[in-house]
């Protein structure tokens, strides 16, 4: 795979305990990544069109449909499905116990799609990743509300000669970070 730089991965910053399951553990300052948005199959079909593919856009969003579904049969086939270099599917299988084996039933069995990446894939990602950090969640929406209610003011017949909302186009100051 290429080592050229695609982008930066957002993230904010808050404190949480240590220890989550003791409230006595001190608090660390912890990131936490923001997703920008949800690439669907035609959007990375086109993404794999611009990188020279000779297959069709139409082609290859087909591919990553029958992809999945041919993925489900072979899980329910009882296979593994290892596509290197993405990484392996597998099933996993949870349920109630039983009194005995003539008390069991197969519909007790719920089943769980997991899938492992491949360690060269994590690796690639983790030695390109570059981040860029964002305000939280919390502080963009409350960012965008003021903004908002500001424009609604100017509307409104005030001037609003305030200074804004110190929005910063949803970036934090490295500095910030909430409890």
């Amino acid at each position: 795979m290429a080592n050229k730089t695609i982008g930066s991965i957002p993230y904010s910053l808050s404190a949480r305990l240590s220890k989550p399951n003791d409230k006595n553990s001190e608090k660390k300052v912890y990131a936490t990544l923001q997703t920008n948005e949800t690439v669907d199959k035609v959007l990375l079909a086109r993404h794999m069109r611009e990188h020279g593919s000779s297959l069709s856009q139409g082609t290859l969003e087909g591919v990553v449909t029958d992809l999945g579904g041919c993925i489900a049969e072979m899980l329910l086939a009882g296979h593994s499905v290892n596509l290197q270099p993405l990484g392996k599917f597998h099933l996993t299988a949870s349920c109630e116990g039983a009194e005995s084996a003539d008390d069991f039933s197969p519909s007790a069995i719920t089943l769980n799609v997991r899938f492992t990446p491949d360690a060269e894939l994590v690796a690639e990602v983790n030695t390109r990743a570059e981040f860029t950090q964002q305000a939280t969640r919390e502080l963009q929406a409350q960012a965008r509300k003021e903004a908002r209610q500001a424009a609604d003011e100017t509307v409104g017949g005030n001037s609003g000669s305030g200074s804004g909302s110190g929005n910063n186009g949803g970036q934090a100051d490295p500095g910030d970070v909430t409890p």
